[in-house]
């Protein structure tokens, strides 16, 4: 089968990468056309060679065609779009930019599309359909985790670095009371290191953290992950983030603080997680900081997720769902 993918952009994104290692492992059973809205290439991340990345015109040539986000609601009414449409929902976006009508209506296109989707929240497909009124099939499915990247490893820790992913809040769904920031500035004041990470320059309390990177290369990604006791991971909705499962592959468990979302940190069994709320985020850091058997549980509990839920698991049951689109 001829798959035609379509991403908005090959910028430096957890969702973006998802939709890329779809596109390499999908070329175990299928010919793979991969487009951007925006143009261009991926300079960060490494496509099998088997990959063709195309403009729109091979589309009309496809078998199937996966909308991967609203960006691309436009295409369900394009004329050369082929019959077969599945579409493949990472996060409910319109919580993104509520106040924008124009996304809005984007995102309401895409969630009711008469074609099946795949989504990787439960309370995203609840929303889908409870509240925007999709009737079409809606199949779960998770992540995985590219173990060539992300090697898993048992690294030592010293015990004193937190590391922190999503320092500046990049819409309404993010970190907007930078609880983060504000519980990683208590721990430095316990003698802790703060390292952060995001996708923007440092604007938001810049005298917390001693290390802080901007879209960090792979290695640096690594570094971090192996260095850092915990990951402190601060928004108010998310489907499933990257970072914490990257972060699993060097036994660092994630203090989670989310009002929904983020289907692979179960509490107590790989992470600890909370209500989005300062004072609760706090106290969950200290007490995985402060407690050994705690952590050593939650690290084993880390490499026994992705042993569980990798790859390997998820990508046979999605080309299934494709096959019988």
């Amino acid at each position: 089968m001829k798959i035609f993918i379509v991403t908005p952009d090959f910028s430096v994104h957890g969702g973006i990468r998802i939709i890329l290692e779809w596109a390499n492992r999908l070329t175990r059973w299928h010919a793979v056309y991969l487009h951007s809205l925006k143009g261009g290439s991926p300079r960060w991340f490494n496509l099998n060679e088997e990959v063709q990345v195309v403009s729109l015109e091979p589309m009309k040539r496809a078998d199937l065609l996966i909308i991967t986000s609203p960006h691309s609601a436009h295409l369900l009414e394009h004329p050369d779009r082929p019959r077969k449409v599945v579409g493949f929902m990472q996060m409910v976006e319109h919580l993104f930019r509520p106040r924008d009508r124009d996304w809005m209506n984007r995102c309401r296109a895409f969630y009711n599309m008469p074609h099946p989707m795949m989504a990787i929240s439960y309370w995203n497909i609840e929303m889908v359909h409870n509240e925007f009124g999709r009737t079409a099939r809606t199949h779960y499915i998770g992540n995985g985790v590219n173990t060539i990247d992300f090697p898993i490893e048992l690294p030592a820790k010293d015990g004193r670095i937190v590391l922190v992913e999503g320092w500046e809040a990049l819409n309404d769904s993010k970190d907007v009371n930078h609880i983060g920031p504000i519980v990683a500035g208590r721990l430095r004041e316990h003698g802790y290191r703060i390292i952060a990470f995001s996708q923007t320059k440092l604007y938001t309390l810049p005298r917390i953290p001693h290390e802080y990177h901007v879209t960090p290369s792979l290695e640096t990604l690594n570094r971090l992950y192996r260095e850092a006791t915990i990951l402190l991971k601060a928004s108010r909705f998310d489907a499933r983030s990257c970072a914490p499962m990257e972060a699993m592959t060097k036994a660092t468990p994630t203090v989670r603080a989310i009002e929904l979302g983020d289907d692979d940190l179960l509490h107590e069994e790989n992470c600890l997680r909370c209500d989005y709320d300062r004072e609760e985020l706090y106290h969950e850091s200290i007490r995985l900081l402060k407690t050994p058997e705690l952590y050593i549980n939650l690290a084993n509990g880390c490499h026994a997720h992705l042993r569980q839920n990798g790859w390997d698991t998820w990508m046979p049951i999605i080309n299934d769902i494709l096959c019988s689109a």
